[in-house]
C-alpha cells in the first residue's frame, strides 16, 4: 500500500507506516497532519559564522551635550565654540535662552535657524522665562556648581547659505569665580581652551548698586588675570566683554557712571592682556529686560552673536611654540633659520 508522504506530528500514530490515523480522523481533518510533504521540507544550512551585529547608533536626546558629543558634532561641519564666563547672576542663562527664543520668531542677526541637537536643553532654560511657566516674573535656573561643562548647539544659516554650527558652553559661574582665588581650578576648564570666543559677563545691575559695584570692578579683571596666568584661555583667541542687564542700567539714575566704569574695566583688560588676545570687543545687552519698557528683549545680542560667528583668526606661533620645544638649542636653531 502506497503511504502518502505527509508529516504527522503525533508520535503514537503509525500514519507513516499504514496510512491510518490513530485517532480515527480523516486525513484532511487530522490536526497533526501537515500538508507539506517530507521531501518538500528544505534543510536549513547552519551559518558558518555568527552574523555581524548591527552597529549601535547613539541618538541625541536633545539635552545639553557632553564634551565628547560636542566634539563629535564639531568634526562634522564648520563650527564656532563660545564659552561664557561670569559670576553667578550675571545673566549667562538669560543670554543663552534669549538667543534660542529670538530665533523662534524668524531670522536673527542675518542668520536663520537651521537645526539643533539640544532642543530639550534650550526649552528647559527658556521655560521659566515664559508666560507658560505661570511665574509672576521671568526666572532662570542656575547651572549647578561643580558640574562638568556641557554645550548648547545651534546650526545657523547665513544670508549666503553658509552653514555654521555654534556651540555655547555652560558651566557654573561660581566655578569660574573660584579660579580667581585658586588658579589650579582653571585646569578643569577644558571648554575655555577650545573656545574661539570667550565671553566675559559684567553684571550691569550690580554696577548700578553702591553695595555691589566695587566688587564687580575688582573681580572682573581678576578673573581674566587668573585665567590668563593659568593658560586656561587660548592665546590668539577673541575676548568679548559684555555689560549685561542694560535695562537696569537705563532705568538707573547712574547710567552715565555705569557706562564709564564698564569702559574702565574693559580698558584695563586691554592694557594688561591686549597682546594675549587677537581682539577684545565690548558689548552691552539686555537678554531678558524687566525694568525699562524702552529696552526690547535681545537688545545688543545680535551684535554679540555676529561677533561670535566671525571667522577665527589663525594664531601667530611664537618662537617657543613654533619648534614645539623650549630647549635653548632648539630655540637657537629657530633663530638661525630666521637669520638665513
Amino acid at each position: 500500500m502506497a503511504v502518502p508522504q505527509k508529516n504527522c506530528s503525533n508520535e503514537d500514530c503509525n500514519y507513516r507506516v499504514d496510512g491510518k490515523c490513530v485517532e480515527g480522523y480523516a486525513l484532511e481533518e487530522c490536526p497533526h497532519i501537515s500538508s507539506i510533504l517530507v521531501e518538500e521540507i528544505e534543510e536549513i544550512e547552519e551559518p558558518e559564522s555568527a552574523p555581524e551585529a548591527n552597529p549601535i547608533i547613539s541618538l541625541f536626546l536633545g539635552e545639553a551635550l557632553s564634551r565628547e558629543k560636542a566634539s563629535e558634532l564639531q568634526r562634522k561641519s564648520r563650527s564656532r565654540a563660545v564659552s561664557i564666563v561670569g559670576p553667578a547672576d550675571a545673566g549667562k542663562t538669560s543670554l543663552v535662552a534669549s538667543i534660542f527664543d529670538l530665533f523662534q520668531k524668524g531670522p536673527f542677526a542675518t542668520f536663520n535657524f537651521a537645526g539643533s541637537s539640544t532642543l530639550i536643553g534650550f526649552e528647559k532654560v527658556c521655560h521659566d522665562a515664559r508666560a507658560a511657566s505661570r511665574r509672576d516674573a521671568p526666572h532662570m535656573e542656575r547651572t549647578i556648581a561643580g558640574a562638568e561643562a556641557t554645550f548648547f548647539h545651534l546650526d545657523l544659516l547665513s544670508a549666503q547659505s553658509d552653514l555654521v554650527s555654534l556651540f555655547i558652553s555652560d558651566r557654573s559661574g561660581e566655578d569660574y569665580l573660584a579660579a580667581a582665588d585658586d588658579i589650579s581650578r582653571a585646569d578643569e576648564f577644558f571648554e575655555l581652551r577650545r573656545a574661539d570666543v570667550v565671553t566675559l559677563l559684567v553684571n550691569g545691575e550690580h554696577l548700578t548698586m553702591s553695595e555691589n559695584r566695587h566688587e564687580v570692578k575688582a573681580t572682573t579683571p581678576q578673573i581674566v588675570d587668573a585665567l590668563v596666568e593659568a593658560e586656561a584661555l587660548r592665546q590668539g583667541g577673541r575676548l568679548a566683554v559684555v555689560l549685561t542687564k542694560q535695562d537696569s542700567v537705563v532705568a538707573s539714575p547712574h547710567t552715565v557712571r555705569v557706562q564709564k566704569e564698564f569702559d574702565e574695566i574693559v580698558d584695563a583688560i586691554i592694557q594688561h592682556h591686549g597682546e594675549y588676545f587677537s581682539d577684545i570687543g565690548r558689548f552691552s545687552i539686555a537678554a531678558s529686560p524687566r525694568e525699562a519698557e524702552e529696552v526690547k528683549r535681545g537688545e545688543g545680542v545680535d551684535n554679540l552673536l555676529r561677533y561670535w560667528l566671525l571667522a577665527a583668526k589663525t594664531p601667530t606661533a611664537s618662537r617657543s611654540t613654533e619648534s614645539g620645544s623650549t630647549r635653548m638649542i632648539d630655540l637657537l636653531d629657530s633663530f638661525v633659520k630666521e637669520a638665513t
